[in-house]
């Protein structure tokens, strides 16, 4: 099976040790999606998404083609969380958040979402045009051959194409299967004395680790264990 793995953003990683420290252990479930299988379930949504990014499925209904996440898992809660790398916020992305399909999903602030792929995507070209993100050949066989990095006046990024038609596939997978999936962005903002901090810089400095442990919790649920924070 071609596989494209869609991998998360690397702030994953501090994020998963404030995390820890409040009890929620991390563990990490590999979910592989057979595009072929859920396009044939969900064929009326694979449609529209066709015509709004126009293309067409034939070179992936014949290729074996296969998307390939791992999701945090926070255990005791049932919510696996995905941390979006900032290349994903970008025009094909938004295309496929105007689907029917999100009308009704709890996974995220839909409208957000797509305010983010609208202003956010100069933030992508930081670490959304090296070669394997931009374009591979894999990508090029399947909607058709790049442009240079950075330019979108003609195919522009058959790379950032098939990473938003993943997530999208991923977002219909979680769905279908009632899996618990929580979706953060560097772009998500919590009080912190008084303050709004971002998430991904707040992680990237390593700080604000009590304010972050509580918007996540809240997020999903969570009750921190009292004698925790109390005995800091």
């Amino acid at each position: 099976m071609a596989t494209i793995s869609v991998i998360q953003n690397k702030l994953i990683n501090p994020l998963q040790q404030y995390l820890e420290k409040i009890d929620l252990r991390t563990d990490f479930l590999k979910v592989d999606i057979d595009f072929k299988k859920l396009y044939h379930q969900k064929t009326s949504h694979f449609d529209e998404l066709a015509e709004e990014m126009e293309l067409k499925w034939d070179d992936f209904l014949e290729t074996d083609l296969g998307f390939s996440f791992d999701l945090l898992h926070l255990q005791p809660t049932e919510y696996h969380l995905f941390f979006e790398p900032e290349y994903h916020f970008n025009r094909y992305r938004l295309k496929t958040l105007r689907n029917k399909f999100y009308q009704d999903i709890p996974f995220f602030d839909l409208q957000k979402w797509r305010t983010y792929c609208r202003s956010k995507e100069k933030e992508a070209f930081k670490g959304g045009l090296t070669n394997e993100i931009w374009t591979n050949p894999l990508a090029e066989n399947l909607v058709g051959k790049a442009d240079e990095q950075g330019y979108f006046g003609g195919n522009g990024s058959p790379g950032w194409k098939l990473h938003a038609i993943a997530n999208f596939c991923l977002d219909l997978y979680c769905r279908q299967h009632k899996i618990k999936f929580l979706r953060l962005t560097p772009y998500d903002s919590f009080m912190a004395q008084g303050k709004i901090e971002l998430l991904g810089n707040s992680l990237k400095l390593r700080k604000q680790e009590q304010p972050i442990q509580q918007m996540i919790s809240r997020k999903i649920g969570y009750e921190i264990p009292g004698n925790i924070h109390e005995a800091k």
